[in-house]
């Protein structure tokens, strides 16, 4: 059963959101508002575990709300309402399941509860699988509304540039999902390191590190313009690798 709250400025679109979803049995609306703060204060309580949010809305955006409700519940699921669809950028930035132009109708909803359902069947999937399989990782950026999957050698650096984490390749610079730490985690297998709080670095891909006047490096990469600094909180770690 999804137990769903609904965020919304517009008193009429809460009400048309809330009447398309009751035809849905698998959909229990808990909560209809029109305040984020209220949605923060009390989503836990109601037990939900889905949000229809407008992501134009004076208080709080719905991209600043995702953001913290991300951090106090990784699983919650959230659908955005938008009449703006350069806002699918900022949609997959921030994880969300789906975004939904507004006018909101019947079919619209239907293709994003479908969608989720998928979702969800997928990681159920994996998860009851006897047999682990190994991991095969691949890294999907964005870059004008598109696409593209790189495996981990592929990549130079992801860097944290105005909140969005930024991939850098040969071919390019492509938006990614998750955190910085996220990606730590992911690649720290594949040869990647983190070598300052804005940056991690393929290893394989340094091509010249030099010290800074402050008892720090920087790094150069392979093909990159620009120089990465290597922090005092990752310096010995990153000696120890590189043997310097």
């Amino acid at each position: 059963m999804l137990k769903v709250i609904l965020l919304d400025d517009e008193e009429m679109l809460l009400r048309h959101l809330s009447s398309i979803l009751q035809q849905f049995p698998n959909v229990e609306v808990v909560l209809e508002t029109d305040s984020p703060a209220e949605v923060l204060a009390c989503f836990r309580e109601k037990d939900a575990n889905l949000i229809f949010a407008d992501i134009s809305m004076p208080e709080m955006n719905g991209l600043e709300l995702a953001e913290r409700i991300f951090a106090l519940d990784p699983a919650m699921k959230l659908i955005f309402i938008t009449a703006y669809e350069q806002y699918a950028l900022e949609a997959f930035r921030v994880n969300a399941v789906d975004y939904i132009l507004k006018p909101v109708t019947t079919s619209k909803i239907r293709k994003a509860l479908e969608k989720l359902e998928r979702i969800d069947t997928a990681v159920e999937t994996e998860s009851m699988s006897s047999e682990k399989k190994e991991e095969v990782l691949r890294i999907i950026g964005m870059q004008n509304n598109k696409y593209y999957v790189f495996r981990p050698e592929e990549g130079k650096l992801i860097k944290t540039v105005l909140r969005e984490q930024i991939l850098v390749t040969a071919k390019g610079e492509y938006v990614l999902k998750n955190s910085l730490a996220y990606w730590e985690d992911k690649l720290r297998d594949h040869g990647w390191f983190r070598c300052h709080k804005a940056y991690i670095i393929n290893m394989n891909e340094i091509e010249e590190v030099y010290p800074m006047f402050n008892y720090t490096y920087n790094v150069r990469m392979k093909g990159v313009k620009e120089d990465i600094p290597v922090s005092r909180t990752f310096l010995k770690r990153f000696k120890e690798i590189l043997d310097i």
